[in-house]
């Protein structure tokens, strides 16, 4: 088997149902642009059948009913099937999403922690808390809505298939997994995991596309929606779930604005912004995307910017020295391609950097945007491009920073830290950071989705709080 081969024990799993419906799109490999296979899709009765079971374990107490103890030591033991499948769980997600191979294998290796972090939250009993009062001892619960549908999305698909389970199972919950119908997978590998260490029909794994997603938001017996993905497709699912009142968590992602003082330096921004932009090939939902800079420095930052986007290796993902991978399927590097196109049609000067391989895959040369003749471009694009807004005082950045209809994301850059965090609080985003694109591991956030970019938060006791519900008993 070559390092692209892809089976249908792969897609599914060894003891996995096979999908049973064909979907028209075709999947491609992104190194190369050869075709894989059509996109699958799980039968209508077998979409009947997960939610069933997912009830049926639901009611019977299958996950929830079991001591804390026997639940801590399962999660633990998934934990270790994943991270012992990672390297499978990498090259999958890589074939799906076109980042490099030593980035999707680290990436699924770190996050298997949350399982580690899970069990603990079980064995100190999220679930409940006894207080004492006049009238005697009274209970403070966190119980199960029911069963959860969690829907993937293709960017980090086994990352976040791993995340969104780990969360519903510390809530009791149990779990059917909808990964996104342009990556498939790791689907296979991590239903093996779930096998080897689950109670079975505690966690299931259903393929389609729109009509199957439908299928599960708006079955009575899904109590609970997490969805990570598009903006109008998490606005159909909080259409439906609505209409139902049932509970929605949504990611939709942001076009995430990066404020830089005039006292920053254009060369140590730059390093920053652009290893930040270009995570997983910059199909990263918190990258940042707009850089609103001084205008009499704005020459220093173009020059700074294209320095560090042309010292990025484009390459394949298996070469352990890429750094910025191909797209993850054609439509998307064809619509970067297009919204680069309108920026240029309305007199903006977009510049390409870097050197791409002699492929037909989906490689896109990254890019640097000079947007300001273009304010109201605001949607998100969504791959290896930024673009450049400038500004004559900090209102004005303020301002130009707000003006979009997102809010999940901001980045703030200055020498004088306090002047940065107050910029950073007027940011109208979940989450800031201040001279990093990254934040410190000893601190605990907590991040509420702000503006088209979704509904609900970001943190660690957040996650599996979506999945419960509050009962006081006293």
């Amino acid at each position: 088997m070559t390092d692209h081969d892809c089976t249908i024990r792969e897609l599914v799993g060894a003891t996995a149902a096979v999908p049973a419906e064909s979907l028209e799109p075709l999947l491609t490999d992104p190194d190369t642009g050869e075709t894989l296979h059509p996109q699958r899709a799980s039968a209508p009765e077998s979409v009947e059948k997960a939610i069933a079971t997912a009830w049926a374990a639901h009611v019977d107490g299958l996950w929830s009913g079991l001591a804390r103890r026997e639940r801590a030591v399962a999660l633990r033991n998934l934990q270790q099937e994943l991270a012992s499948r990672s390297d499978e769980l990498g090259r999958a997600d890589s074939l799906d999403s076109g980042v490099p191979r030593t980035t999707t294998t680290a990436l699924i290796h770190a996050v298997t922690e949350v399982l580690g972090l899970g069990a603990t939250q079980i064995e100190e009993n999220f679930e409940h808390t006894e207080q004492s009062s006049s009238a005697g001892a009274c209970d403070q619960w966190r119980l199960p809505w029911g069963p959860a549908a969690v829907f993937v999305p293709w960017n980090a698909p086994a990352h976040l298939a791993i995340v969104k389970t780990a969360y519903a199972l510390v809530a009791g919950c149990p779990v059917i997994v909808k990964p996104s119908e342009w990556a498939p997978h790791s689907s296979g590998v991590f239903a093996e995991a779930v096998q080897a260490a689950l109670p079975a029909g505690v966690v299931q794994v259903v393929h389609g596309d729109r009509a199957v997603g439908e299928a599960l938001v708006g079955d009575d017996r899904i109590t609970a929606v997490s969805y990570t993905g598009g903006v109008r497709g998490g606005t159909a699912v909080a259409e439906t779930c609505g209409r139902l009142l049932k509970p929605v968590d949504l990611e939709l992602s942001g076009n995430n604005p990066v404020v830089v003082l005039p006292d920053a330096d254009p060369e140590a921004v730059a390093e920053q912004v652009v290893t930040a932009a270009l995570t997983l090939n910059g199909q990263y939902c918190v990258a940042p995307r707009r850089i609103i800079v001084p205008r009499a420095r704005v020459d220093d930052y173009l020059a700074a910017l294209g320095a560090a986007l042309d010292a990025v290796r484009i390459g394949v993902t298996t070469d352990p020295e890429t750094k910025l991978g191909p797209l993850s399927h054609e439509p998307h590097r064809r619509r970067i391609d297009e919204q680069l196109a309108e920026f240029s049609a309305r007199g903006c000067d977009v510049r390409r950097y870097g050197k791409l391989p002699e492929s037909s895959g989906h490689f896109s040369a990254p890019a640097v945007v000079l947007a300001d003749d273009a304010p109201d471009l605001r949607e998100e694009v969504f791959g290896p491009v930024l673009l450049v807004r400038t500004y004559r005082d900090l209102d004005e950045a303020v301002a130009v920073a707000n003006d979009h209809p997102y809010g999940l994301a901001g980045y703030v850059f200055g020498a004088d830290r306090d002047a940065a965090r107050a910029v950073g609080r007027r940011l109208r985003a979940g989450l800031v950071r201040l001279n990093s694109a990254y934040g410190p591991p000893d601190v605990e956030l907590v991040a509420s989705m702000w503006g088209i970019s979704g509904l609900g938060e970001i943190g660690t006791w957040h996650g599996p709080a979506f999945f419960s519900g509050s009962r006081f008993v006293g």
